[in-house]
Parts: structure tokens; C-alpha cells; sequence
């Protein structure tokens, strides 16, 4: 017998929380254990994660959750939700327990006063959150980067690790001299202060925090599919010149950890030190996707990307 149901992290009993663990590391490959699950669940705004649960016989075979948090729209504070690790077994899948296992997490955001929810499903869920008209699609995130030593992405590449060193020097010595210092604002942005006093507790918190004269930004050094990486993921003070000073620290601090500088987000702007990866060379797509519980904005102006703060800071992949 298949059955819903809507708990709160601290709800979870510790079988339901260790079957949750089980499906997504079986799902997605991962090793999981429930000191990065906690981490991830208890560490917003609210103190709680929100879980919809599909239950086989009492046994849980499908979860989706959302992570509670807080944005600034026109000035104000709107609670928000971010969807994450949606996955069904599948030895249960199926169309209409997919769209039962949302409607029940959806239904659930709704009554708790949740203004709208977003995330970024990958692309197994992405042809069904839309079908199913659960989220609506805004577009995907841009991916931008500078690799110093060209040899650490195509190891067949090492012999010109001394060229692309030279290369990406002097492409951000000339992205800083057009950076300007004007810095972007955006209709739909975290609410700063709030989301930083958790969000980097999450998976491991071993981020780096940086505050310089009117810049602060967050990165992280991590190998990522073999390729030693340093993502910024986040800049506070949205800026050319910001985004060239912080590319710039990293590398000072960073070179011997790291072979690549990377950004995914949405910028506003040229002349961010970064070079934008063409879509097709993308190492992942990020389809960001949200949907209004009210009416806090225009629709056309809500479901316009141009209208949105949004990088990884926003989703837990790193």
C-alpha cells in the first residue's frame, strides 16, 4: 500500500530518516551519512527541513524536502522554499506517484505560508516537475571560468599549463582594467544576513569566508569529478571589479590547491575575470525553476531570470 505524508526533520523518525539516506545514496552514488544529512536539513532560517514522504507498506521508497529561507523582494522579507533531493525508487515509479509525492510537499509549503519555492532539478526531474506544471521554468545558470593550469582539466593539456597560466593572468589584468565598481541590485535576492549564519554549516562547512574594503565573498576549494576546483560561491557586493578582486585573492591564496577558478550564476554584467563557458561545453545544467504561492509579484516580472540573485549559494551541490 502506497501512502503520503509531511514531517518536519525533527519529526523524522530514526528509520525513516536512516531509509531516506539509503534510497539517495543507492539513487545518486553518494555516501551520505546522517551527520551531513542533519547538517543539511538543520542548518536555515527555520532550524527544520520540511520532508514529503511516499511510503510502500510503511517503508519509505520516495522523498522530496525543502529547505526554508528568507528573500528580500522590493525590500521586503518573503519566507521562501528551496526543493532539493527529490528521488523515488525505482522499483516505484511512476507519473502519478511522482506528482502525489510533490502536490503533498507543495501543499504543505502553501499552508505554511511559504510565498514561493525554487530549485534546480536535474534533468531525469526536470521533463516532469514542468509536465506536471508543479514549477514553471526561468532558465538556466551560466557557468564561468578561468583555468590557470589547463593540464589539471585535460590531463593530455599539462605540457601548456605554462601558457594558460600566462594567459589567464592577462585576462584578468585586462578584465580588471574595464571592471567597473558600480555594484548590481536585483528585484528577488537572499535575504544576506540571515541565509550566511547558516547555509555555510552545510555539507562539511568548510568554506572560506573573505572580507576585504567593500567586498565580502565565500568560496570553496573541492575536487570535483577529478578536477581540482575553486568555486566562488558568492559575492556579496556584486560588482565587476568585485568579481576581478575576488578571482584574484583566490588565485594569491589558492594556486596550489587549485587549477580552476569557477562561477555559476547569473551576472548582470562583463569583465568579471571569468570566461563563460558555452552551454554545450557546460561540465552540468542548472534548470532553475520556482513557482508563486501568492501574488508578490507580477508573474511576468517573477518568472523573468533577469529579476533573480542566484548562484550556488542558493543550492546545496557545493
Amino acid at each position: 500500500m502506497i501512502t503520503f505524508e509531511v514531517k518536519k526533520t525533527s519529526e523524522l523518525t530514526v528509520e525513516e530518516k536512516t531509509q531516506i539516506i539509503s534510497i539517495f545514496n543507492e539513487i545518486f552514488e553518494k555516501n551520505r551519512d546522517e551527520k551531513e544529512f542533519d547538517s543539511i536539513y538543520y542548518n536555515n532560517v527555520k532550524g527544520d527541513g520540511i520532508h514529503s514522504l511516499m511510503k510502500a507498506d510503511g517503508v519509505v521508497v520516495g522523498h522530496d524536502a525543502g529547505i526554508p529561507c528568507f528573500y528580500r523582494i522590493n525590500g521586503k522579507q518573503v519566507p521562501a522554499i528551496c526543493n532539493i533531493d527529490t528521488m523515488i525508487h525505482p522499483n516505484h515509479r511512476g507519473l502519478e506517484n511522482y506528482y502525489d509525492l510533490m502536490k503533498a510537499a507543495f501543499d504543505r509549503y502553501r499552508t505554511d505560508g511559504y510565498e514561493f519555492v525554487y530549485g534546480f532539478p536535474n534533468d531525469n526531474a526536470f521533463p516532469l516537475i514542468t509536465g506536471i506544471k508543479i514549477m514553471k521554468f526561468i532558465g538556466n545558470l551560466d557557468t564561468f571560468c578561468l583555468p590557470f593550469r589547463i593540464g589539471g582539466v585535460k590531463k593530455n593539456l599539462g605540457f601548456l599549463n605554462w601558457a594558460s597560466i600566462v594567459f589567464c593572468k592577462c585576462w584578468l589584468t585586462v578584465s580588471t582594467i574595464f571592471a567597473t565598481k558600480e555594484v548590481s541590485h536585483f528585484l528577488i535576492e537572499k535575504e544576506t544576513e540571515s541565509f550566511n549564519e547558516t547555509r555555510y554549516n552545510r555539507l562539511g562547512g568548510d568554506y572560506t569566508k573573505v572580507s576585504l574594503k567593500n567586498l565580502d565573498f565565500i568560496y570553496k576549494v573541492e575536487e570535483y569529478e577529478g578536477i581540482r576546483a575553486a568555486f566562488l560561491i558568492d559575492v556579496t557586493q556584486k560588482s565587476s571589479m568585485n568579481f576581478c578582486k575576488a578571482v584574484q585573492y583566490i588565485w594569491k591564496h589558492e594556486k596550489r590547491n587549485c587549477d580552476i577558478v569557477l562561477y555559476v550564476g547569473l551576472l548582470p554584467f562583463k569583465n568579471t575575470g571569468f570566461i563563460k563557458v558555452p552551454r554545450k561545453f557546460e561540465p552540468k545544467k542548472f534548470n532553475f525553476t520556482a513557482v508563486m504561492n501568492s501574488k508578490i509579484l507580477d508573474k511576468k516580472v517573477f518568472y523573468d531570470i533577469k529579476s533573480w540573485d542566484m548562484n550556488l549559494s542558493n543550492y546545496d551541490l557545493i
